[in-house]
């Protein structure tokens, strides 16, 4: 009886324990994790110590919500099919998207497209036996920008037209604009755009879900950016500037999560590279998990003014939404010295990085880098050994 009580033990610690993956995101150029080099290379790239991939690709990348673009199944297989069952050892593979504004956010036929094109993105990777996208939610072009933060005006033009505006738009105004490429619809009250941002990713969601049921998505920088409160309790949840900034990104997440199937998995990447220590990654986990959706963090928000995750989302959230983390090669500065890493990037510095981002996070950890060529064979930036030996050492760590 005792020998099957203990076996009963280990089968059941078995299960619960979770996997661990540590994904390659290279920094330097496309060409790197595009298809024609990972196909042409296989033989080298299949022994590099990593779980999988992050793909890009001339047929969707930076395509899928460009405005008036439509995707066609034919040219994303087409420049992808190569890849079908060619990784098996390294199954956990996505394709990018990254993010871009195709049209005002009341457009229904502008934003239907936008949705099509995510399916097929879906469909494709699930054809390829890839896990799913990466939704790279950082704005890399200036139209892409509208998708970030929501047009407040600034206080001298309520000054000059104090008529012009309504009181939540007063009381929002700033010193100066956040982002002079920030958007907002003039017809539509601050939260109608949270509410319709929302919408219109739960049912990019809802299309892609409905190709790839098991889908899974890893959104880069999350909803923690837009939420006044990220800060609040620990030193630095996150470092980019301005407590509310960045106000999309929230709708975004909670649309994305909204239109999930009891299959599919949403990952909250976080995208931070200045944490070291346990503390950090600790704190940043339990307020990206817990914190966000507590009603002391939210309900004491001006909801005309700030995004809040809404009170229908906050039950669910710690089940339904997975935090990973991101580590990067390089040192950074930062706002508060503790966060500063530019002396603390050293190869054993990134190796114990690297096991804690693993130790916290739910699944996913993407180690992305720089100046650091692991998939070309004529590496334009050479590969100390040390730290392919590093790499090795963390990737057996969790195999």
């Amino acid at each position: 009886m005792k020998t099957f009580l203990i076996f009963i033990l280990i089968f059941s610690s078995t299960l619960i324990a979770k996997e661990k993956h540590l994904i390659l995101a290279e920094g330097n150029s496309w060409f790197p994790h595009m298809a024609e080099n990972l196909i042409n290379n296989h033989e080298t790239i299949s022994k590099l110590p990593f779980s999988g991939f992050i793909l890009v690709g001339n047929s969707f990348t930076n395509l899928v919500m460009k405005e008036n673009q439509t995707i066609t199944y034919k040219q994303v297989w087409n420049e992808l099919k190569g890849l079908k069952g060619l990784y098996k050892n390294q199954p956990h593979n996505f394709l990018q998207i990254n993010i871009d504004f195709p049209g005002d956010f009341w457009d229904d036929e502008k934003w239907k497209q936008v949705s099509q094109n995510f399916a097929v993105v879906a469909q494709v990777a699930k054809d390829l036996g890839f896990k799913g996208i990466v939704f790279d939610d950082e704005p890399y072009i200036i139209n892409a920008k509208k998708m970030v933060n929501f047009k407040f005006p600034t206080m001298q033009e309520v000054k000059e037209k104090p008529n012009k505006y309504k009181t939540w738009q007063r009381d929002g105004a700033e010193p100066q604009w956040v982002d002079k490429d920030a958007y907002s619809n003039n017809h539509y009250s601050f939260q109608e755009h949270m509410r319709q941002v929302t919408l219109r990713f739960k049912d990019i969601m809802t299309a892609m879900t409905n190709r790839y049921p098991e889908l899974v998505t890893l959104v880069y920088l999350g909803p923690s950016l837009s939420h006044a409160n990220s800060n609040l309790e620990n030193t630095i949840v996150i470092d980019m500037g301005l407590a509310r900034e960045n106000e999309y990104h929230g709708a975004i997440f909670t649309g994305l999560k909204q239109g999930l199937t009891p299959m599919a998995k949403l990952h909250d990447m976080g995208e931070s590279y200045k944490y070291r220590t346990d503390k950090h990654f600790k704190q940043a986990y339990q307020w990206r998990k817990q914190g966000i959706a507590l009603n002391k963090y939210n309900d004491n928000l001006d909801a005309q003014r700030q995004w809040i995750l809404p009170k229908s989302e906050r039950q669910t959230w710690s089940t339904q939404v997975q935090i990973g983390f991101m580590v990067f090669n390089k040192g950074q500065k930062s706002s508060k010295s503790e966060f500063t890493t530019l002396n603390n990037s050293s190869v054993t510095d990134i190796e114990r990085t690297l096991h804690k981002a693993l130790k916290y996070s739910d699944e996913y950890v993407i180690y992305y880098c720089e100046e650091q060529d692991w998939l070309l064979p004529n590496k334009k930036y050479p590969l100390p050994n040390s730290w392919m030996k590093m790499m090795k050492r963390v990737y057996s760590s969790i195999h």
